[in-house]
């Protein structure tokens, strides 16, 4: 549901589509997602934008980036991965494993 979440996002970042009220509304209801949290995600990934096409998944870029962030926020690893598990209502295991899925891929890229 997240992957979707994020697709749909990127979609309307792509398409140049402001983020109105209603639009929040319709994504609320679809994604069952809090507003703030597709506010963030929004603002994320529209700042990202110029990016959003080389990156094969998003789901699994977007929970390395935040995870990342908190980390550099002075939180321990696994205080960020909670923290981004709990943003997106997912287990840390589920999180760690998107991330080192990612990693993986990202590696694997760079030796072809």
């Amino acid at each position: 549901m997240n992957k979707l979440f994020l697709e749909e996002l990127k979609y309307i970042i792509q398409c140049e589509v402001p983020l109105t009220t209603y639009r929040l509304t319709q994504l609320e209801e679809k994604f069952s997602k809090r507003s703030e949290l597709i506010i963030e995600m929004y603002q994320l990934l529209f700042e990202k934008r110029h990016v959003l096409l080389f990156i094969d998944n998003l789901e699994e870029a977007v929970y390395e980036y935040l995870v990342n962030r908190e980390i550099s926020n002075a939180k321990t690893r696994y205080g960020a991965v909670l923290f981004v598990a709990n943003l997106f209502g997912e287990t840390p295991t589920y999180i760690k494993c998107k991330i080192a899925k990612y990693q993986q891929s990202s590696i694997s890229n760079m030796s072809a």
